[in-house]
């Protein structure tokens, strides 16, 4: 019996919920749609859905089909690595039978079988499983004998936007099937749907399932070819990037050997003359570091060729390196690849994120005290702005690393790294109490019996919220159901026309309330929080109109009032926001003590503009995309000045490897001052400057008087510093105090930054 993760039971009692709407709605086609990355197991979160499916339909006396079969079609081989998961799967459950199409009896699919089918068997009229025959064996004819025994027809497509979400053969063949639902599953869905679900990345990672994020090469420098090819280059780099992983787990005891991807160009039999030299370069190579196929430390999976694949996925598998093509990336599970190596150009995004969707597992479904062992890493020979990865998955690719540059001294500053995140973000105990306020504000309702006079605190608080238009005589909640809607075949949205109205049954109105609810926690954890507002919103309706709360779902619900409970909510958030943050001033705070330098290496992500600048920390220097302007004056101020300067840095806002010092702000509250620039001066002091232009930042003296104590306490431990809050005074000039302020807007008595005349001073 597998044990789901939270995120999948989620997504399973989410699947479920929503798979019984669509059973009740009428017309057929209704879609929906499983979206789940690379590596939450998508596969075991689906088989759990099927199961509880199937234990709970039966008892639902208010769906008008209650046996259901299934139809899971997918790409390539796939379907045959699900049908062998699900059958071991549900060996011990045997509430669903996975089949075969040579597995059906008595001419139909019956419930509960899940009938696996490969696309390319089923995509055109003269397929053996489409053609129509003498002893009518088709697959349209075992559905519609499925239909005729009351059995309801669901389809599963998976890796869906590989081919169901495509061309006129897709449409024209799900048409025929013409199911009850079709589930689009995969990781980068072409279709949306308000039906389904969507794991969050965010949750996988967490879960420790998957990988942290994806380090992509940064843009090579050709002074360190020395006469090697770019192709080699890149080798080189991956093959010992995968041999320090290997040393890192050795070094925790572990017998994981991380497997290198290399993607060869496409070796179909139209592959050009440069493929060639890669693909030839690219095994003369390996044949030099002593991975072959003969000493099994190669393997291979070309169209051709494919050897030494066997036990590939076990841990302390001999391969090292595995070349293949695209053939790979689908539906292939090998947590030990780590490392990937691209030589090919891409030109399908979706099939980029499968990719690299292959070195995001974990080997142990863990992360582990080495950080580098949680990424995982791409090389590449193409430039970043040809690589396409879709929206969503943006963030996993990080595209800009710097490394600290050889000459760097170390200077050992003193940081301060305060934590004031609270423990849960959940909605708590005070939230009604937020709720009973935003609507007295916003509604005028009242809890005072004076206040409401001889009209009396219901029909009061009833005439308030009637003169805001809200409906209070509510019998019925009718929602709007797509019907038969045909969908587009490209990337994008799709515009529903026609839609049909019914009634919801209380227990489905308490679904929906519930997910209403969950919709509306705004930046709250749901599944905490949901049940607060749901119990808030109840009450509030019982103490002011003294109405149950089957009333007050209902009128929650009624599509006219929503938008006004919804201003009540999120101003109700807000006044909870603002007790936490208040709390959280109250609390003391622990405050850690750090030594500090330039981080060895940083990652920037796609905020960030590679810009030139000679004398920066890390190399190369990435600037912010929304960097303020004197910040972008006192780089340029910087670099005009750098024979004098032995590096600067940038620094960080809010992580704890970022410097900061700490001050107390007008309301007495201590946080972390985060000094935008730290910098050497040759032969001379460090630096601290903040950038800002004259009265700019309320806490402007606090947060200059702050660093000047800083700098003056770390003097009496030897430590050479100067700097402030430095504002720009006209072309190339730039002011600070060395003394404590009392003003933001009067720089009298503040000196110029000059860094050639600080190192004469010294």
């Amino acid at each position: 019996m597998i044990t789901l993760k939270p995120y999948q039971q989620e997504a399973v009692e989410g699947l479920v919920k929503d798979t019984f709407k669509l059973l009740k709605a009428p017309g057929a086609r209704q879609k929906m749609v499983f979206k789940a990355p690379t590596g939450a197991g998508k596969t075991v979160s689906m088989a759990a859905y099927l199961n509880r499916l199937c234990e709970e339909l039966p008892d639902k006396l208010d769906i008008p089909q209650r046996q259901v079969a299934f139809i899971w079609i997918a790409p390539n081989q796939l379907h045959l690595q699900s049908f062998n998961a699900l059958k071991n799967y549900f060996a011990e459950l045997r509430s669903i039978k996975p089949i075969q199409f040579e597995d059906i009896t008595d001419g139909r699919i019956k419930p509960n079988e899940v009938l696996f089918l490969n696309w390319q068997s089923v995509n055109k009229e003269g397929n053996l499983y489409i053609k129509e025959n003498e002893s009518d064996k088709t697959l349209v004819s075992y559905i519609n004998q499925a239909r005729l025994h009351d059995t309801e027809v669901i389809v599963i497509l998976d890796e869906a936007h590989l081919f169901a979400s495509k061309g006129k053969s897709a449409q024209e063949l799900l048409q025929k099937i013409y199911a009850k639902i079709e589930i689009d599953v995969s990781a980068t869905p072409l279709y949306t749907s308000d039906y389904g679900y969507t794991i969050k990345r965010g949750d996988v990672v967490e879960a420790e399932m998957i990988k942290q994020g994806v380090v992509l090469n940064p843009k090579l420098d050709a002074h360190n070819q020395q006469g090697r090819s770019l192709e080699q280059v890149l080798m080189e780099l991956a093959l010992k990037k995968k041999e320090e992983l290997a040393a890192a787990y050795k070094k925790l005891g572990l017998n994981i050997k991380p497997l290198l991807l290399i993607q060869l160009p496409n070796d179909s039999k139209t592959e050009s003359v440069r493929d060639i030299q890669i693909k030839e370069e690219v095994t003369t190579w390996l044949d030099v570091k002593g991975i072959t196929t003969k000493n099994n430390r190669l393997a291979v999976w070309l169209s051709n060729e494919k050897t030494n694949l066997e036990d590939i996925e076990k841990p302390d598998s001999m391969v090292d390196v595995l070349l293949f093509k695209q053939a790979i990336s689908l539906g292939w599970d090998c947590p030990r690849a780590a490392v990937l190596l691209i030589f090919r150009e891409i030109q399908q995004e979706t099939f980029t994120i499968q990719t690299v969707g292959r070195i995001l597992r974990m080997p142990e479904q863990k992360h582990y005290p080495d950080a580098a062992l949680n990424y995982g890493y791409v090389y590449t020979d193409l430039s970043k702005d040809q690589i396409i990865i879709v929206q969503d998955d943006m963030d996993y690719i990080v595209q800009n690393k710097a490394i600290r540059i050889q000459h760097y001294n170390p200077v050992a500053l003193k940081s301060y790294y305060i934590n004031t995140r609270l423990t849960r973000n959940r909605l708590g105990s005070k939230f009604r109490k937020c709720l009973y306020e935003a609507a007295e504000e916003f509604f005028g309702v009242t809890l005072d019996i004076e206040k409401s006079g001889a009209e009396g605190l219901y029909h009061y608080n009833a005439n308030k919220l009637k003169s805001m238009f809200i409906e209070l005589d509510v019998n019925n909640i009718e929602i709007k159901i797509p019907k038969d809607v045909q969908l587009v075949v490209e990337v994008g949205a799709t515009q529903v026309h026609d839609m049909e109205k019914f009634a919801k049954t209380q227990s489905e109105l308490d679904i929906l309330f519930r997910q209403f609810c969950r919709n509306n926690t705004g930046s709250y954890a749901k599944i905490d929080s949901t049940p607060v507002l749901e119990l808030a919103l109840k009450m509030f309706f019982e103490e002011y109109l003294s109405m149950n709360e089957f009333a007050a779902v209902k009128i929650n619900l009624f599509e006219q009032n929503k938008p006004r409970f919804i201003e009540v909510i999120d101003r109700a958030l807000e006044k909870h926001e603002a007790l936490l943050q208040q709390k959280a001033a109250q609390a003391t705070k622990q405050i850690e003590e750090n030594e500090w330098d330039v981080p060895p290496e940083k990652i920037y992500n796609d905020n960030y503009t590679e810009k030139a600048a000679a004398t920066h920390a890390l190399e190369p220097f990435y600037e912010y995309k929304s960097a303020s302007t004197p910040e972008k004056q006192f780089v340029a101020f910087l670099e005009n000045h750098k024979q004098h300067i032995e590096w600067w840095y940038k620094n960080g806002d809010k992580n704890k490897e970022d410097f900061a010092v700490t001050y107390e702000d007008r309301e007495m509250v201590t946080r972390g001052f985060y000094v935008d620039f730290v910098i050497k001066l040759k032969n001379g002091p460090v630096a601290l400057f903040d950038t800002k232009t004259l009265d700019s930042d309320p806490e402007f003296c606090n947060k200059h008087n702050a660093l000047h104590q800083y700098i003056s306490t770390q003097s009496t431990i030897g430590k050479n510093l100067l700097g402030g809050i430095i504002v720009p005074k006209g072309e190339g000039v730039w002011k600070y105090c060395d003394n404590k302020i009392t003003s933001a807007r009067d720089t009298t008595g503040w000196i110029s930054f000059d860094p050639a005349l600080v190192n004469k001073t010294v």
